[in-house]
């Protein structure tokens, strides 16, 4: 239903923002999304259809996907477990993700510099926001970083911690080139900060 409206040009005309709210993607990668017009409640639905929970990958499918559609419109993600999936909403490009209420407000304001980027050479573990001109920030679940940079760029790098949204206390400088690779300080989920000098 929700696709059908965004079809009509009058109807999406007048919307400035998408709510997943009642279809995801699946753990299996599979596009949970019930029929519209069905006298159910969403848990009648989806005790009938028993969807498997979501993934990190899943919601940033979801909702790279509909800020590829729409890059106008706001897109919000308040589907199952949306509360857990706050960083793959915000390095999706969507609007009002679950973050850490400590979260760096520097951080934030160089984030609404940047949208949702496909970053050559990237691992599939690894999701990237980016401005040419301003830097990246590049969200990873491996234990380094591999990007290719502009080779006349120089970035600050900076971490921040994914529990907290704060700047952990570490910074260095890294050179531009292609497969650059920046190892993550501490093991599994991690959020590289990289500013353009």
């Amino acid at each position: 239903m929700q696709d059908a409206i965004l079809a009509d040009p009058a109807k999406a005309s007048v919307i400035d923002a998408i709510d997943i709210r009642y279809w995801y993607y699946e753990g299996n990668g599979k596009l949970y999304a019930p029929q519209g017009g069905q006298s159910l409640a969403p848990r009648q639905q989806e005790r009938i259809y028993k969807p498997k929970a979501p993934t990190f990958e899943d919601v940033y499918h979801a909702v790279h996907e509909y800020k590829e559609k729409y890059p106008a419109k706001a897109v919000l993600y308040s589907a199952d477990a949306y509360e857990h999936f706050g960083w793959a909403v915000f390095i999706a490009g969507g609007s009002l993700p679950a973050l850490p209420a400590t979260t760096d407000k520097q951080f934030l304001t160089a984030a609404s510099a940047m949208q949702s980027v496909d970053l050559p050479g990237s691992p599939k573990d690894q999701w990237a926001l980016g401005n040419v001109a301003k830097g990246y920030i590049v969200y990873s679940n491996t234990n380094s970083i591999h990007l290719d940079l502009a080779a006349n760029a120089t970035y600050k790098a900076k971490w921040i911690n994914p529990k907290t949204g704060e700047v952990l206390q570490d910074e260095e400088q890294v050179k531009g080139g292609s497969n650059t690779e920046i190892k993550n300080p501490g093991t599994g989920e991690a959020i590289l900060w990289l500013v353009r000098i």
